[in-house]
């Protein structure tokens, strides 16, 4: 391979980033956001952004990037490769292959899990195939997607139950989130996949740097529901993947669920976001319904949407 750099984005580098986006997606025949310009990737920049970019300079043009953002599930924090490219060349695969090794370097320096990758179709799968684990066929999760139209449409429900509060989560809350994840976690019979404790969730939810947001739903001073999410980003724009959204048994179909959901769609929706994304298992049919009559789509059904990930063991094995 030619001397290629691998190194963090800075803002001065977003022109260059903004013309290698161009070129990835005319040559996939797909439209860029109105949203997405040069301003726009230079906000990505500010203190408070969750979205960064590895880049690949050779001889002092950019001629790869992965964009990426911290998110989070049971394993703990998490990684998510959005979008990989390189221009292409004869090298273009050794230098992207490059690229995602140094960000699963930074990824476990981080004390990060897994690696997640965004809704994947079979070709876009092909890549990734001797690292990534494909869940939609090794364990039947299902992607949906609710869109901006239906979730505005959503958002503009207020009922919530009489007694019930529904609030943004505190440090405080942490141990009673536990407690609901892992009641959560035998609904889904993985008793034992929750690797995170109640003082992982603080450290990772209201420390200095926050992985994760939650939501939960109160009655009577005892926690009954929660949902977990986290903002993403891609090249139509903003976005929030909801990890979960769990209501204990007891207090189901009296649109608690939909209270806390709605939640996280204002908070995508404040930031202009156009989708929330999460994934489903298929054997869920309640769940699938539920979702479906609000107005999320089926990816997975619709056009091929594949979940996949990269367990910690893998993204060690990586780098070797």
């Amino acid at each position: 391979m030619s001397q290629v750099t691998i190194r963090r984005a800075s803002r001065s580098d977003c022109g260059a980033l903004y013309e290698l986006v161009r070129e990835r997606l005319d040559s996939r025949g797909a439209r860029i956001s109105h949203s997405v310009s040069i301003e726009g990737l230079e906000d990505l920049f500010g203190s408070s952004s969750t979205f960064n970019f590895l880049v690949a300079e050779e001889k002092g043009s950019l001629v790869g990037y992965v964009l990426h953002y911290y998110c989070y599930s049971w394993e703990g924090r998490t990684i998510c490769v959005e979008d990989l490219h390189v221009k292409r060349n004869e090298e273009w695969d050794t230098i992207a292959r490059v690229l995602w090794r140094n960000l699963v370097k930074i990824a476990l320096e981080e004390g990060c899990k897994q690696c997640n990758f965004p809704p994947l179709r079979e070709n876009e799968y092909e890549f990734y195939h001797d690292k990534a684990i494909n869940m939609t066929k090794t364990n039947g999760y299902r992607y949906f997607r609710m869109e901006q139209e239906a979730m505005e449409k959503f958002a503009k429900m207020n009922k919530i139950p009489e007694g019930v509060k529904v609030r943004e989560a505190t440090s405080a809350d942490c141990t009673g989130i536990n407690q609901l994840i892992k009641d959560l976690a035998e609904y889904e019979n993985v008793p034992d996949k929750p690797q995170i404790d109640a003082k992982a969730l603080e450290d990772d939810g209201f420390g200095d740097k926050v992985f994760y947001k939650c939501f939960v739903a109160e009655y009577e001073d005892h926690l009954i529901g929660y949902t977990l999410f986290f903002h993403t980003y891609n090249w139509m724009g903003r976005g929030v993947y909801m990890e979960d959204l769990y209501v204990a048994p007891s207090y189901r179909g009296k649109g608690i669920g939909t209270a806390l959901w709605k939640q996280v769609l204002e908070a995508c929706l404040a930031v202009q976001g156009i989708r929330c994304d999460f994934c489903v298992l298929g054997w869920n049919k309640p769940s699938i319904m539920f979702y479906k009559g609000k107005g999320a789509k089926d990816m997975t059904e619709d056009i091929g949407f594949t979940y996949c990930l990269m367990p910690k063991i893998t993204m060690e094995d990586f780098l070797q």
